[in-house]
């Protein structure tokens, strides 16, 4: 995927599929519980964070391995498994079925990205790193860095967008 259009899509209510039950799947489902998206996730065995999120009802957990046809009703997917070829394998039902598709491993496969995000006060800030050269902890800085190093910036930017949602003129 060179370079990558930034894009911001509603995931409310919207069916998401993770496949992979690992720290880096767990990752996904929390941000994407963040956004509202209705989380299924398939895979034989769980982490305890995910497990964790099962038993309180906040995702659907299918204890099994990926068969072609699980991406069917999902708005997106991820495919966060520790093998190489069933990603690829999601990956390429995702494509033929046009779904978005975030994969861990190997990334080239994925049509999306997740960017490391920051939401105060109703204003929302991502960075995404350069995806030949992933430094999530960079990303994850720079994020930080921004609403933290320049509250003056976040205020106005966050005043103006309310302003804007009034229906008034921000001033200048």
């Amino acid at each position: 995927m060179a370079g990558g259009f930034p894009l911001y899509i509603d995931l409310k209510g919207n069916n998401c599929t993770v496949f992979g039950g690992g720290r880096a799947a767990a990752a996904r489902v929390a941000t994407l519980l963040d956004f509202g998206a209705k989380i299924t996730v398939i895979s034989p065995e769980l982490c305890e964070e995910l497990r964790r999120l099962d038993e309180e009802g906040r995702i659907r957990y299918i204890p099994r391995r990926y068969y072609r046809g699980d991406c069917t009703s999902s708005y997106l997917c991820v495919a966060a498994t520790n093998n190489d070829a069933v990603n690829i394998a999601i990956s390429d039902e995702c494509k033929a079925k046009s779904i978005a598709v975030n994969v861990l491993s190997p990334a080239a496969f994925g049509t999306f990205r997740f960017p490391a995000v920051v939401t105060r006060e109703g204003l929302t800030v991502s960075v995404a790193g350069d995806p030949d050269r992933p430094d999530q902890a960079a990303v994850d800085l720079m994020c930080a860095e921004i609403a933290h190093r320049f509250p003056e910036m976040y205020e106005e930017v966050r005043r103006r967008k309310e302003a804007l949602l009034q229906g008034a003129r921000p001033e200048e």
